[in-house]
């Protein structure tokens, strides 16, 4: 013990005296002396001459240019101590996880020097077993340094030092450094194309002025019979109709917009086109908050408060993502309050998307083919989906690609937004971006694995949708050896790789990394979390429900009393089982058994989707009382239509607010709730913009890509859908 004790002590001396005065200065300190003993000699021999045999340091990885503007620097004693000072060193809390070593990124630029980021591998595995931890260490390196000289010269100064075998360069991340930003042709082409959006909103916004002022002094009875209709529906219509989307709210009276495209042929095609991005028309849609008596309410407050947990989860894990948190064992004790349980678990607002777009799906095509006598057109069945979602999906990627790397500056702002979507931006558009990449988070904007999951269980509902219809105890059986099928696959991937089930041990826990090494694409996240055969269940049981209230229709459904409040009852306590049954784990400091975590990874999102199930039918049928009442606030429908561009932008506005810290952040719960809400307030905002600017038009536009027959079946199947979902 005394000997494990004492080299222990020897060990952290040496990381400390490195880390302490940095690589740098200890050189700068043995090497100016050393250049004045032996003036001429370059200072690479110097350095390997006054300390460790030159064959043991070589440094054939360091350009000429670089060595030579080192050895520049270190006769110059007044820089030097700049350059030293702005370099990182060790702070409070290096021995519970500050591992954010980053320096003075503002000191370090106007010394005209590089500022570059390594990831220091510290390994005491000789000493701790497991003991291996990645530092992020700020350098200031001469302008004539390239990150692969930084990353080779950390590894030179570090044999210098004698300390190699505890402290190396990441071998699998290259050094990243600070770079003046010049306006490359992406930038432009991205600016020049929102300007053209632009000006073609503001056109059709002129044009729809000028006919309004036109509108008082019409003659004919029927043009002003069309005038007025076409501007009754721009705005949206008195009524709502859902759309099979779960991320995007109601998109407003669909038949008005088959009367526009019908009784206003004298029109010129291109003017209805361009006045399908009319600011105002598409700003008074997006403000209307009127909603039927009879219609689901509930789903309205369902989204936005399931999208507000999205962001609040995700409000916490990008900022542990980001590294730049001084306190991550601090955050990981908070993990293990009773309190903190459910922001934990925020992952389970994902299956309620799921759910309710099983839900749409089903509901709104089970109306249609009562209709149509179990005729779909399923080419438009399709398309009306990849549309809706495409359009502003492929504008966000460029968005984050082309101007989100001008929105920021600092140590931690060093972020590539463009190679992973150069890459693999076409996996995005196939909707294929949660099977390839095969690690979780190397995809292009990597929290849209989602919406390939859900256009996967799009593409195969037809399945069940055809079976409920045609025959609906194939439609029953078919989903429950779906869902149990789902079951069996991933409780046998949890159980043979001992996969943990708590995926917030990975993001919060070091220990458990530790202990529990699990890399991509061996992770949960990779092989569970993101794959359909595994999420599918959320889904399926609001296909099922879809179709119970599709049968049900208006009549009313009496309930005793007695079942009802047990209905809540039960709903409540599986609510809470899913959401803090991990606490006794997390907070007991052991780790559940095989058993415990194959049984909750299979089942815990399947009886998620059931509470929600009965959350939604007893809203509908009048059973919800105060939280139907809460649910189904008129003030959810305009959040509500904001969902799906919010969803897709929140991530932009996280990454942007931490990664422009100049320094290590600390970590408390009165910081994480002003940084929610001033996160939450920004990315809905410029949701609005992507909405108005982006989706409204291109769903505008669809109206016209329909034929006239498939738009006049759509428009009956949406009077009836009201008719019946209201």
């Amino acid at each position: 013990m005394h000997t494990m004790a004492k080299s222990r002590s020897m060990m952290t001396c040496h990381i400390i005296r490195m880390m302490a005065l940095g690589l740098l200065l200890l050189a700068t300190m043995d090497l100016t002396t050393a250049h004045n003993k032996h003036p001429g000699i370059p200072a690479y021999n110097i350095l390997a001459s006054d300390h460790v045999p030159f064959t043991q340091v070589q440094p054939t990885n360091v350009s000429q240019q670089c060595l030579d503007a080192f050895a520049q620097l270190i006769v110059d004693p007044t820089k030097t101590i700049y350059v030293a000072d702005a370099m990182g060193k060790p702070a409070a809390g290096a021995l519970v996880g500050n591992v954010a070593w980053i320096g003075h990124y503002d000191e370090c630029k106007s010394l005209k020097y590089k500022y570059c980021i390594v990831q220091m591998h510290v390994d005491g595995t000789s000493v701790v077993p497991k003991l291996a931890v990645d530092v992020s260490w700020g350098v200031c390196a001469p302008q004539e340094c390239s990150p692969e000289d930084v990353k080779n010269g950390i590894s030179l100064l570090a044999k210098y030092a004698n300390i190699s075998q505890y402290i190396t360069p990441n071998t699998k991340a290259m050094a990243v450094c600070s770079q003046d930003q010049t306006y490359d042709a992406g930038f432009i082409g991205m600016v020049a194309f929102c300007s053209v959006i632009l000006l073609v909103i503001l056109q059709s916004s002129l044009i729809e002025t000028a006919l309004k002022i036109k509108l008082p002094k019409l003659t004919s009875p029927l043009l002003q019979l069309q005038a007025e209709s076409f501007f009754e529906t721009r705005r949206g219509g008195d009524k709502e109709e859902e759309d099979d989307v779960p991320l995007i709210g109601s998109e407003g009276n669909l038949a008005g917009q088959n009367v526009v495209i019908q009784e206003s042929a004298q029109q010129n095609m291109v003017t209805r086109l361009l006045q399908s991005f009319s600011l105002t028309s598409n700003t008074a849609k997006l403000l209307d908050s009127k909603q039927s008596d009879r219609s689901i309410g509930c789903l309205n407050g369902l989204r936005v408060i399931s999208m507000f947990w999205v962001i609040l989860g995700h409000t916490l894990v990008f900022a542990n993502m980001t590294q730049n948190l001084e306190n991550p064992y601090s955050l990981f004790n908070y993990a293990k309050r009773f309190g903190f349980q459910a922001i934990l678990n925020a992952t389970f607002s994902v299956d309620t998307f799921f759910f309710l777009s099983g839900l749409l799906v089903g509901f709104l095509t089970f109306m249609r083919m009562a209709k149509t006598d179990g005729k779909i057109p399923w080419f438009w069945f399709y398309f009306h989906r990849f549309w809706r979602l495409t359009p502003v999906y492929m504008f966000t990627i460029l968005f984050f690609m082309y101007l989100v790397p001008y929105m920021g500056k600092g140590p931690f702002w060093l972020l590539d937004t463009k190679t992973a979507c150069a890459k693999y931006w076409w996996t995005n558009l196939l909707y294929i971006n949660n099977f390839y990449p095969k690690n979780f988070g190397d995809e292009c904007i990597g929290w849209t694995w989602y919406l390939a999951n859900d256009m996967q269980f799009f593409i195969i509902s037809p399945i069940f949708l055809m079976s409920f219809f045609m025959l609906p105890i194939v439609g029953v059986i078919l989903v429950i050896v779906t869902i149990l099928a789902s079951f069996i696959v991933t409780g046998t991937l949890v159980g043979y790789y001992d996969l943990p089930v708590f995926t917030e041990l990975g993001y919060f826990d070091p220990i458990y990394i530790l202990e529990h090494p699990h890399p991509p694409p061996m992770d949960f996240q990779s092989m569970i979390y993101g794959k359909p055969y595994c999420r599918i269940s959320p889904y399926l049981v609001g296909i099922a429900l879809g179709y119970i209230m599709y049968k049900i229709g208006n009549r009313k459904v009496k309930m005793n009393p007695i079942i009802a409040l047990l209905g809540w009852l039960i709903t409540a306590a599986i609510a809470i089982s899913v959401l803090y049954g991990n606490y006794p784990s997390l907070h007991g400091n052991y780790l559940p058994s095989l058993t415990a975590n194959v049984i909750y990874a299979s089942v815990s999102r399947f009886a998620w989707s059931i509470a929600l199930a009965w959350i939604v039918f007893a809203c509908k049928y009048g059973y919800g009382g105060w939280i139907n009442n809460i649910l189904s606030w008129s003030g959810w429908v305009v959040l509500s239509r904001l969902t799906y561009t919010a969803y897709l932008v929140h991530p932009i506005v996280l990454f942007t607010f931490y990664l422009n810290f100049g320094t290590a952040m600390d970590f408390s719960i009165v910081l994480l709730s002003v940084y929610f809400v001033g996160c939450l307030g920004i990315s809905y905002g410029l949701a609005a913009v992507f909405s108005i600017a982006i989706e409204y038009p291109c769903a505008n536009i669809e109206k016209f890509l329909m034929p006239k027959d498939v738009l006049s079946k759509r428009t009956i199947d949406a009077s009836s859908s009201k008719e019946t979902i209201q």
